[in-house]
């Protein structure tokens, strides 16, 4: 699996490219070091803790480290290769959102799958708060699977202390990559349920500019995706928000540029 690194960005965006894939990230999303050697992730983690909570104490960033790294830890095993994530203040309230991507096989003895059999493949699953749709990128067609959770965030990720039960919502985009047996998947899932068009609108953003690195494939342009009148939603990779401190939290104006 290559390793998808953060590249330059223009137009207010940040560029994320691979061997295969290149896609655009919104500014102000903070990167999770998943694409650090592991030696290397807990230093990467407390200069992140250092940048979302500035005023904090060396204790507190030592803390965000240690509670994120096993996060991270998983990330990495399971092979995700981007995790980001958005702290804004929408009117005095906090609110955040993590979008993650990886490279799947489609199936083990590698023949190559559509959006329509990853579709169908997803119904399968079952689930009946689950919606599964395709939809038109412009890197082509892909699956799309809406869920709907309920889990228990801990103490420490809480505004009241004290361990929380809270709706989160997911969107899964799989993408099938041509002439190979891969999936490029990309989710978003957030806690903040009251947000819920904001960050549907600002990933399905995302995932609209994802380009193919095949230097032989013609430009095509397609249709912007159409997204369900009301999706349901499903569980978070990261919450990101911690202990309390002095976040520093983004506007909506600076995070889509």
């Amino acid at each position: 699996m290559n390793s998808m690194l953060p590249g330059d960005g223009s137009a207010g965006s940040a560029a994320v490219t691979t061997e295969r894939l290149t896609f655009r990230v919104p500014p102000a999303f903070y990167e999770l070091p998943v694409y650090e050697s592991e030696e290397q992730v807990g230093q990467a983690l407390m200069e992140l803790a250092q940048d979302i909570y500035p005023q904090a104490t060396p204790e507190l960033w030592f803390q965000y480290a240690a509670t994120q790294l096993p996060l991270v830890a998983q990330m990495m095993d399971a092979g995700v290769s981007y995790a980001g994530f958005c702290l804004l203040d929408l009117d005095g309230r906090r609110s955040t959102a993590t979008v993650t991507a990886a490279l799947l096989e489609s199936v083990p003895d590698g023949q190559r799958m559509t959006a329509s059999s990853v579709a169908a493949e997803l119904v399968g699953l079952g689930g009946d708060e689950a919606q599964v749709e395709t939809v038109w990128l412009t890197a082509g067609e892909a699956a799309v699977r809406f869920t709907a959770d309920v889990t228990t965030l801990p103490a420490e990720f809480t505004d009241s202390g004290r361990p929380e039960d809270v709706e989160v919502g997911k969107i899964a985009v799989f993408l099938p990559l041509r002439r190979e047996a891969e999936l490029a998947l990309f989710e978003l899932s957030t806690p903040c349920m009251q947000d819920w068009d904001l960050y549907s609108d600002l990933f399905f953003n995302i995932v609209n500019t994802v380009e193919l690195n095949e230097p032989d494939r013609p430009s095509q342009a397609a249709p912007l995706p159409q997204q369900p009148e009301n999706p349901p939603p499903s569980p978070p990779t990261d919450t990101a928000s911690g202990a309390e401190a002095p976040l520093q939290a983004k506007s909506v104006r600076d995070v889509f540029g």
